[in-house]
């Protein structure tokens, strides 16, 4: 499958999900058998959010096998993140690789305000205030498109990925999730 043709498929997914016509239903066990002897597929990676409103597999109408989900709080990524996505650029060769944010972030949000974080929580709030100068303060929304280009930015250049992408093998988008409408849109 061409990064194009994975795009298509997100996107035509994504129109069944908001207009709630879903053909993703049951995992069967040809399914479950199939992916076993098989092995995984899957014609995109997700880097998103792990808020519990952004199931990518379902708002993308997508399948067991089709995706390959990364998710954490505020869709950062990290060393061990970025490992999974090599993984699955080079080793299943997902030709589609998208950074998905979404509105009303909660780690977004908490990024833009002097509170007080444990270390670990601090440690993803301080990765969303390197997207963009003057975090604390800012409107979340404009800081939630920032922190989808900076992920993007980070993903477009670790050395392995930027190879496959000059040499046309992937794909990266940036997107972003309404929870008022299940429309992703793409920027």
């Amino acid at each position: 499958m061409t990064p194009k043709e994975a795009l298509n498929r997100l996107l035509e997914g994504n129109i069944r999900y908001a207009e709630c016509k879903q053909t993703q239903v049951c995992i069967t066990q040809e399914l479950r058998t199939d992916l076993f002897v098989n092995g995984q597929f899957p014609y995109a990676a997700i880097v998103g959010c792990s808020d519990s409103r952004v199931p990518a597999e379902l708002i993308f109408d997508a399948g067991a096998g089709e995706l390959f989900i990364i998710r954490t709080a505020g869709n950062i990524i990290g060393p061990t993140q970025m490992g999974s996505l090599e993984y699955a650029v080079l080793n299943l060769k997902t030709p589609l690789v998208v950074v998905l944010g979404h509105q009303h972030c909660g780690a977004v949000k908490a990024a833009t305000t002097n509170g007080e974080f444990s270390p670990s929580l601090g440690a993803v709030i301080d990765e969303i205030r390197c997207c963009a100068p003057n975090v604390i303060g800012s409107n979340p929304e404009i800081i939630e498109d920032e922190n989808i280009r900076y992920v993007l930015a980070k993903i477009a250049a670790n050395p392995s990925i930027s190879k496959a992408v000059s040499e046309g093998s992937v794909h990266l988008a940036a997107a972003k999730y309404s929870l008022e409408t299940g429309i992703v849109s793409f920027f």
